[in-house]
């Protein structure tokens, strides 16, 4: 993204790889995905998550996101530990406009997405 000439925001409580920490266009804020207000970040293009987290919980950041009307385009993995959790699924699927996919390599995971 940022080759292509995208500002991009990283949010981890982890710090970047320094070599990616350098590269112009990327900013990094070093706090829970959780935690983060979008109207805070204000508008943005597309919102990528591989965040390991129940899949409820990344129903609820999603649906914030949502709600705010900020991002355009979501791509996120929602991770399984244990069984899957069916009903979570469901409900990411009911999003209007969204697809779940079961991609090639995610194992225990499913691709999420939204995009206009």
């Amino acid at each position: 993204m940022q080759q292509m000439g995208a500002h991009v925001i990283s949010v981890d409580k982890a710090p970047l790889a320094p070599e990616i920490a350098l590269l112009p266009g990327i900013e990094h804020r070093r706090e829970s995905a959780f935690a983060l207000d979008p109207h805070m970040i204000g508008p943005v293009h597309w919102l990528f998550s591989d965040i390991a987290c129940y899949p409820l919980r990344l129903l609820a950041l999603v649906e914030r996101w949502l709600a705010a009307g900020t991002c355009r385009n979501f791509v996120c993995t929602i991770k399984f530990q244990g069984q899957t959790d069916h009903e979570t699924a469901s409900r990411f699927a009911a999003i209007p406009g969204s697809q779940l996919r079961h991609l090639f390599h995610n194992k225990y995971e499913l691709t999420w997405s939204k995009i206009e």
